[in-house]
């Protein structure tokens, strides 16, 4: 991985994915330990919190909220599509 950005795309790619479509969406406490996960596969890596933070452009967690949020709207939409 050459950047901290890469490095939690990747990351995020492989080890996040989208809700279960019938079940809660992920809350605050399931994030934070993502985001402890994060941290500690982006330490073995050689990448500072501050790094990643500074190269997400803020906060971890929003980031993260963020890229499931996403994933979500995604599988709802191929969910329509292809009943």
């Amino acid at each position: 991985m050459s950047t901290a950005k890469e490095f939690v795309e990747f990351w995020l790619k492989n080890s996040v994915h989208a809700d279960e479509q019938f079940s809660v969406r992920r809350g605050r406490p399931e994030i934070d330990e993502l985001v402890r996960r994060l941290l500690t596969a982006a330490k073995d890596q050689g990448f500072a919190q501050e790094q990643i933070e500074a190269q997400l452009g803020g906060d971890i967690y929003d980031y993260i909220r963020s890229s499931i949020d996403s994933q979500n709207a995604q599988e709802t939409s191929r969910l329509k599509r292809d009943p």
